[in-house]
């Protein structure tokens, strides 16, 4: 048809033309002399086209540099709106290149190739994130993408009966739990996951696991001149007898190997007294652990001023993560004046917080969902502070450098939960806040978008970086 841009392989034509130089180039032999692209990394080469896959992209511009049409991507804006105008994530976008070099499927790997390590996520949120939604949904498509390096940490027993992961099942018995979240405030030491469990002998809890997997569990537990013993099995098999008696009160945390096709891990408390957290499950391959640290009514407060910082400072660099997500603020919007005076302080005291227990880590804040409520009319309308919530994390994100994701923002903004409480199916509930299974993977998806769609852009940048380093290399040497 007359007007049609021509398309090679999907792509417009001058922009298949210009990555194809792009290869040839970097393929060439390397001795042909002053080649611009003839040390380009091979993580760079691998990614090349797959920097367009499933866009709309058009490069704008026809031209024999490579260099210009990559500028003319990287000025194109977002579709998502997930901001990180420092590159705070560009160190974790490295990792997961590196995962996706070896990701299965993928051609065996050259000696020359460098070794993934295993990328942990911690995703700290509230209410929905307690059953492992939204949180359930990011970890599966990251797994699919980059490897599936483990289901992560679960709370050792259920603090409410609606808590559970997906892919995991907890039995247990004989705990008395501490949590600020649950109004039973105690020492500050929650752990990882914001609860504190304590149990006498006969004490127990079982996970089930639904992948086969993992070859390695961690526990999390307090050590303490007063500690008692807990024992853990895998299938039946005692693994391990560990003591938390300890001259000092302080964290504790131990790593088993188990047997590859555990099915059933057993905790049980032995002797004494002993306070445990939670369970960590992951394995040797390369690839994402994604770990869901949702607490039903939860807030910035927990992690701001609830957790004792030394103890929990000690307890993330057990866990040694590479992203750690901030996704608050429902909870928090219900009360005006507390979101005009308090809110954005005790946001910035929790980046702080993790900013200096893990300071290798990336940080995003994630902004909560639109939260519906109902008119004198009866209409059911956007919260008022929802958006003064948004706009003073988004203003913390940036000041502080750390990437934000307005969650907000990308379901739809005002009045989102009025067309998903009239859709059919529903994807919220009749409180207007707590999404359907439907409702949840759609901002699972969403965020997993946002964090693909910057991904393709530090490549880029990488890319583009690449080509001016040996440009520059040759013209000092020509």
């Amino acid at each position: 048809m007359a007007g049609t841009p021509l398309r090679v392989v999907g792509y417009p034509a001058h922009a298949a033309i210009v990555l194809s130089m792009i290869m040839a180039l970097a393929l060439a032999p390397r001795w042909i002399p002053d080649l611009p692209m003839r040390s380009v990394e091979e993580l760079h080469l691998r990614s090349a086209f797959d920097l367009l896959e499933g866009k709309r992209i058009d490069f704008g511009i026809i031209t024999e540099d490579p260099r210009a049409s990559l500028d003319s991507l990287l000025a194109r804006g977002h579709e998502l709106p997930l901001m990180d105008p420092e590159g705070s994530l560009d160190g974790f976008f490295r990792l997961l290149q590196t995962a996706e070099a070896g990701a299965p499927g993928d051609p065996p790997a050259s000696t020359a190739r460098p070794v993934a390590e295993p990328i942990h996520i911690l995703h700290y949120g509230d209410s929905p994130t307690t059953a492992d939604l939204i949180t359930g949904d990011v970890r599966r498509r990251l797994q699919e993408r980059f490897g599936n390096a483990g289901h992560g940490f679960s709370l050792v027993a259920p603090p409410w009966v609606w808590y559970q992961h997906q892919g995991v099942k907890l039995s247990a018995a004989g705990w008395n739990l501490v949590s600020p979240a649950i109004g039973r405030k105690g020492d500050g030491r929650y752990g990882l996951g914001g609860v504190s469990f304590e149990g006498q002998p006969g004490a127990y809890s079982e996970v089930t696991l639904q992948d086969a997997s993992h070859t390695r569990v961690r526990a999390y537990f307090l050590k303490r001149p007063d500690g008692g013993t807990f024992s853990l099995e895998a299938d039946g098999v005692l693994v391990a007898e560990t003591p938390t008696a300890s001259a000092n009160t302080e964290s504790g945390w131990q790593t088993y190997p188990i047997p590859a096709g555990t099915r059933k891990v057993l905790v049980r408390v032995q002797t004494g007294a002993v306070r445990i957290f939670g369970l960590e499950f992951f394995n040797t391959r390369p690839g994402v652990i994604y770990s869901s640290l949702g607490l039903n009514g939860g807030s910035t407060e927990v992690l701001s001023r609830h957790m004792e910082a030394r103890h929990w400072g000690e307890q993330l660099r057990a866990a040694h993560p590479k992203l750690v997500v901030i996704n608050y603020g429902t909870n928090e919007s219900v009360y005006k004046e507390y979101v005009a005076k308090q809110l954005e302080g005790e946001l910035r005291k929790a980046v702080l917080r993790v900013r200096e227990a893990v300071p290798e880590a990336a940080i995003l804040i994630m902004s909560p969902m639109d939260r519906g409520v109902r008119s004198d009319k009866g209409n059911i309308q956007t919260a008022a502070t929802i958006p003064q919530v948004v706009a003073i994390q988004q203003k913390v994100a940036l000041e502080m450098k750390v990437a934000f994701f307005n969650t907000f923002a990308a379901m739809g903004g005002a009045g989102t939960m009025a067309k998903w409480y009239a859709s059919n199916p529903r994807l919220v509930g009749g409180d207007y806040i707590h999404p359907m299974p439907a409702g949840a993977k759609l901002v699972g998806d969403l965020l997993f978008e946002g964090l693909e769609e910057q991904y393709r852009m530090f490549k880029l940048r990488e890319l583009r970086r690449t080509l001016r380093r040996n440009a520059g290399g040759r013209v000092k040497h020509g």
